[in-house]
């Protein structure tokens, strides 16, 4: 699977996934941000209350203003860290992408060395790491629905198409997994991790419309079994 350019200065995160997990363990961005607010971090705090706000609303239903107040900033101070309502979103699409990227690392990596050597250990495999990646998502499953929406299928006059290279490029350690596996080229695995990140964002959307649904192991499975189908056929 073919790497992305270098980020643009614009398209660097102002919190680095490093700097979130400081003290150890694994962290997720929320998190993350919550400990860096509670240090006294402005813009953690700021990015912090636009996650609620953006993830209950959606884009266009943010007041700045709202977000503002609610940190105990004024609106120009909001405008002074970020610029626009679009910075403000484009910096949670940029540390949320900055984290999955690291997250999804961690997860592939040890993978790597995992048997493929029968049907049922590679199943094995894309159990363990269909059953992590939901894991991630569901961690702020609002939000993380809100940004593969927005990124993945952007409006025409959307201010962030240039985040899909990020995004691939966060996703690109399952085309190693992929090429440990099933032997597919590397320049040749984005369909491939595209089906399974479609896959598994089906069940996160079938999450946001019922509350109640739990994303367990028959779930899983069935969504193991649906990508081995489509990379078999």
């Amino acid at each position: 699977m073919t790497s992305p350019s270098a980020p643009s200065p614009e398209q660097v995160p102002v919190y680095s996934p490093e700097r979130l997990s400081e003290g150890g363990g694994r962290m997720s961005f929320r998190q993350g941000l919550e400990r860096l607010s509670a240090q006294g971090e402005l813009k953690a705090s700021l990015l912090l209350v636009a996650l609620t706000h953006f993830a209950a609303r959606g884009y266009e239903g943010v007041q700045v203003k709202e977000v503002a107040e609610e940190a105990g900033v004024s609106k120009p101070t909001l405008y002074y860290h970020f610029g626009s309502k679009e910075g403000l979103f484009r910096q949670l699409c940029l540390v949320t992408l900055s984290v999955t990227e690291r997250r999804v690392q961690a997860m592939v990596a040890p993978l790597l060395d995992h048997p493929a050597d029968s049907p049922e250990t590679v199943r094995a495999a894309c159990e363990r790491l269909a059953s992590e990646y939901m894991e991630l998502l569901l961690e702020v499953p609002e939000f993380t629905g809100f940004i593969l929406r927005s990124i993945a299928v952007p409006a025409p006059d959307s201010g962030f198409r240039d985040l899909m290279p990020l995004a691939e490029r966060a996703l690109s350690p399952i085309g190693l997994f992929l090429h440990r596996m099933f032997g597919f080229p590397l320049d040749a695995a984005r369909r491939e991790v595209m089906l399974f990140t479609g896959i598994m964002a089906q069940l996160l959307e079938e999450k946001l419309r019922r509350p109640d649904f739990v994303v367990g192991e028959a779930e899983l499975h069935w969504a193991v079994g649906r990508w081995l189908r489509g990379l078999q056929g």
